[in-house]
């Protein structure tokens, strides 16, 4: 927990105290210390553990600022081109800086991680801002007619003048996707800025814009030959940038076995040798692919360090990650994520390349490919599929039985997406009246369930069906859960991050590339493979994916400790009076995920209980404390 947080109020003084309870809402045992500007209208704090993380002020301007950047030489070059002595500022300065030089499109010269906060004191007004792709998150409120915002959803909590009322309309997201999608958080009345956008406050009123978004405008002009040898130099360009000013020492990779790590993996060990990978294995057949990591790791001779994860390893990680994550967050690779990061800062490390958004851009999710497959049913002569195919799958059986599988494949195909792709979730195939008790159901839409997807679906800006799925997958799939996953996970371990594939020129030379190279055929992420080709081995490129995922659904059924761990909270008064379950509901989860498909099921239950522990941890023990206010 580090990062900035404030308030403004027009014309107010601002009160020590709530910023000083903001910046002590953001904070992790270890961190250097809080820092503050507090004056008229406005109050900046910034909770540090790293040095990237500053606050200033200069020239009428006050700025808090967390912000891995890749590119402040650039920036610096720009003042100076515009006769400003740039080589003595500070990080926080050099931002001012180029604010005042360029006003708020100054946020479109970052390359990296950020989050800042800008209060202009001429214009009485605030300006907040995210990178474009959800590395950092800001989290905002309008009280009254004071904007409170910061890193953390806890900080802005920790200054609001009424309580916050959890978000019925954020739970149900948080069931479909395992984490709360932005613009939402899970309280009522406060959101998280996305990716790519800036607020502006001013006279009382909040206007947010975007500055940045990944666009698709499709290149046929070129080869496959073209696009390969281009691919391979701009992804090893890209890791080359977020190398600076990181030493071989002290600087890792993530090395899961998948493409994408591998191929950070290949492209650091060009100019760190011997580069430090770090890798997670698991004692469960069909979660394990150490093998792959090795290969990697002998093919480039990195100094590799692995760790075999355990039940016991799981239940130890659990709370913590509880604590760390102030919304519902229930993505369980996290575990593996934590302890990865673990083993990196215990061997010495202090900052890791992550592999994360290599299937997001290039079309590597096997999702992608079933789609494509029910996609074809269009491809027949709509007189045929109306007139002789589906009459004649409508006698046919609706069992589960083989028989049944054309009449299957119809209806999902006649899906339009992005809810086809999204059909395989539980909650989206069972009656919301057999899940929800009926106090719930009337607080939420039905209907409305994949209205964030498919805003982010029909927003694109892009031609072909795929490309739509991968900017709702960037945008969700990635930066409201992959990468917070990561970040945050390494935060917790004292290690920071950074994300090599989506690095701003490699994300938009991949929007060029034609869909048809990216899921070519049925075959995944083609062009990736072919610009990869001869770098890594053909055992890593085609192999079958797995990820990083964590056997947890196993180890509810086997492990005594996760097993009473799932037990005793479902089995609580304290889970079935929350007003959303129906009783029968949790005794059927509870039933199916023993009877098979454990992995399906079991982060199912996972789900349930590590929301049944957020409100333990964030909702009770804040009321328990402001009561004692």
């Amino acid at each position: 927990m580090s990062g900035i947080c404030g308030f403004s109020q027009t014309g107010a003084g601002a009160t020590q105290g709530c910023l000083d309870a903001m910046m002590a809402a953001c904070s992790l045992p270890g961190e250097s210390g809080c820092e503050g500007l507090a004056g008229n209208s406005i109050a900046l704090g910034v909770s540090r553990r790293w040095p990237y993380q500053q606050i200033c002020r200069i020239s009428g301007v006050q700025i808090a600022v967390d912000a891995d950047l890749y590119n402040l030489e650039e920036l610096s070059n720009i003042l100076v081109r515009e006769g400003i002595d740039a080589a003595q500022m500070s990080l926080a300065e050099t931002l001012a800086s180029l604010y005042l030089l360029r006003g708020p499109d100054f946020v479109k010269h970052l390359q990296g991680a950020f989050s800042v906060a800008i209060w202009d004191e001429r214009r009485k007004e605030l300006l907040v801002a995210v990178d474009r792709f959800g590395f950092k998150t800001l989290y905002w409120s309008l009280d009254g007619d004071r904007l409170l915002f910061a890193s953390r959803v806890g900080a802005v909590r920790a200054a609001q003048k009424v309580s916050a009322e959890v978000n019925p309309a954020a739970i149900t997201q948080f069931l479909l996707f395992s984490a709360v999608p932005a613009p939402l958080s899970i309280y009522k009345g406060i959101e998280r800025l996305s990716p790519g956008f800036l607020l502006i406050f001013r006279d009382s009123k909040v206007a947010t814009r975007r500055y940045w978004d990944l666009e698709y405008p499709e290149d046929h002009s070129h080869n496959e030959k073209y696009w390969a040898r281009e691919l391979r130099e701009e992804m090893r360009a890209a890791v080359h940038r977020h190398l600076v000013d990181s030493s071989a020492q002290m600087t890792g990779a993530y090395l899961s076995g998948g493409t994408d790590s591998s191929s950070v993996v290949a492209f650091t060990s060009d100019r760190f040798k011997p580069t430090n990978s770090f890798s997670i294995s698991f004692p469960v057949e069909g979660f394990n692919e150490i093998g792959f990591a090795r290969t990697i790791a002998e093919r480039f001779a990195t100094s590799h360090h692995e760790y075999c994860l355990s039940p016991e390893d799981a239940a130890a990680a659990i709370p913590k990650l509880i604590r760390y994550y102030d919304e519902p967050f229930a993505n369980s690779s996290a575990i593996a994520s934590y302890h990865c990061a673990l083993l990196a800062r215990e061997n010495g490390v202090d900052t890791l390349l992550a592999g994360d958004g290599g299937d997001e851009l290039f079309g590597g999710n096997s999702r992608y490919e079933t789609d494509k497959q029910f996609g074809l049913y269009h491809s027949i002569p709509g007189w045929m599929r109306q007139r002789l195919i589906e009459p004649v799958a409508s006698l046919l059986p609706t069992s589960d039985g083989w028989l049944s599988l054309p009449r299957r494949y119809i209806r999902r195909a006649q899906m339009p997406n992005p809810r086809r792709i999204l059909s395989y979730n539980l909650f989206l195939n069972v009656e919301a009246q057999k899940v929800f008790e009926p106090g719930f159901l009337e607080q939420i839409s039905e209907p409305a369930l994949l209205a964030i997807a498919e805003k982010h679906f029909r927003s694109a800006h892009a031609s072909s069906e795929l490309n739509r799925l991968l900017y709702m997958d960037v945008k969700m799939t990635l930066a409201d859960n992959d990468l917070r996953k990561v970040s945050g996970t390494a935060e917790l371990a004292g290690v920071r991050v950074r994300y090599p594939l989506l690095d701003t020129r490699l994300a938009e030379f991949s929007g060029r590339i034609p869909a048809r190279l990216k899921l070519k055929g049925m075959e995944k992420r083609y062009i990736f493979k072919q610009a990869m080709k001869g770098i890594l081995p053909d055992s890593v490129l085609y192999k079958t994916k797995h990820g990083f995922g964590v056997p947890l659904g196993e180890w509810f059924l086997n492990d005594s400790r996760l097993k009473s761990l799932v037990q005793d909270v479902l089995r609580d008064p304290r889970t079935q009076q929350r007003g959303y379950f129906r009783r029968e509901f949790l005794d059927e989860l509870i039933s199916l995920h023993k009877q098979g498909n454990a992995g399906f099921y079991g982060e199912i239950v996972w789900y349930l209980v590590a929301l049944e522990l957020w409100h333990r941890e964030h909702l009770e023990s804040f009321r328990e404390v402001s009561s004692v206010r």
